[in-house]
Order: structure tokens, then C-alpha cells, then sequence
């Protein structure tokens, strides 16, 4: 019996009985994953999903005031800073020789050892990716006038 594909601009779903790679590409995308993850079920679940964090700048507070995030696995702090007044995010040791990304609207400020801190403004969100290396606790504050504003990060 041969299989043919139909008149359509959209990839043939109808596949022979015996599949094998020659036969999974002809079939198209979603089929080949298919015979990965069926090749390869162990791949799949091996691989860590990155960590998003969110972090509540409010009343003049860090929410939460502690947080678990793990070194070697890519992370993404998630500022959101919910007061009408500008706050700071301003990381102690934490971002020392590690490459960072930094996204939304605050202001990054960056010294020769890597990010200093972020400055963010009412209602803004930044959002900083890295991945850490270092295990240790790691304070973070807000260094604007009179926020006496303190948490810390834990790399486990």
C-alpha cells in the first residue's frame, strides 16, 4: 500500500504503519517529535525548566523577604515594583563575574564587576535573567532615601 500525500500546503498527516526517520519526515514536524520523545523518553524530562521569581516591590517592602532560586540552572527575577514611588533593586555579590540580561523599564546601572543595581520606577517591572554559580546567600536592598528595604537570595 502506498501512502501519498493529499493537495494542501499543510504537511500530510497520513503516515505508513512502520514509521522510521525517512518515513517521519515525510510525515512532518509534530510526527518526528513524536519519534523522539519515543526514541528518547528520558531526554525530555532530564532537561530543568528555567526558574521565573517574582518579586513584590510594596509598601515600601521586598514580598517575599527570602528566596531559593539554584546555581547552574537558568533563572529570571521578576521586579515589579507596585508603589507610586521609585525603589531600587540593589544585589550584594550576587551578580559578580555572572552575565546578565536585563529587561522592561528600569534603569540597569553596571560597574566593572557586573550589575549594580536596577533602578525601577512606579508601577514598572524589570526583569533580570542569569544563571548562578555561586551558592551562598545573597542580600539585596533598596538604596533610595528612607526605604529601609531588605531581603536576601539564596543560591542552593
Amino acid at each position: 500500500m502506498r501512502y501519498a500525500r493529499r493537495h494542501s500546503t499543510a504537511p500530510s498527516m497520513t503516515c505508513p504503519p512502520r514509521m522510521n526517520v525517512a518515513s517521519a519526515r515525510a510525515c512532518g514536524p509534530a510526527v518526528c517529535l513524536g519519534l523522539v520523545l519515543m526514541v528518547a523518553p528520558g531526554l525530555a524530562a532530564d532537561v530543568e525548566p528555567d526558574e521565573r521569581v517574582a518579586i513584590t516591590m510594596q509598601s515600601r517592602q521586598f514580598i517575599p523577604p527570602s528566596i531559593i532560586v539554584h546555581a547552574g540552572r537558568k533563572t529570571t527575577l521578576l521586579l515589579d515594583n507596585e508603589d507610586v514611588e521609585l525603589h531600587a533593586f540593589v544585589p550584594v555579590g550576587l551578580f559578580t563575574g555572572v552575565s546578565v540580561s536585563v529587561a522592561g523599564n528600569g534603569a540597569p546601572q553596571f560597574d566593572p564587576d557586573g550589575l549594580k543595581k536596577v533602578i525601577i520606577p512606579s508601577h514598572g517591572r524589570a526583569e533580570i535573567s542569569f544563571t548562578p554559580e555561586t551558592r551562598g546567600v545573597f542580600p539585596f536592598f533598596c538604596d533610595m532615601p528612607g526605604h529601609d528595604m531588605r531581603a536576601a537570595i539564596r543560591v542552593e
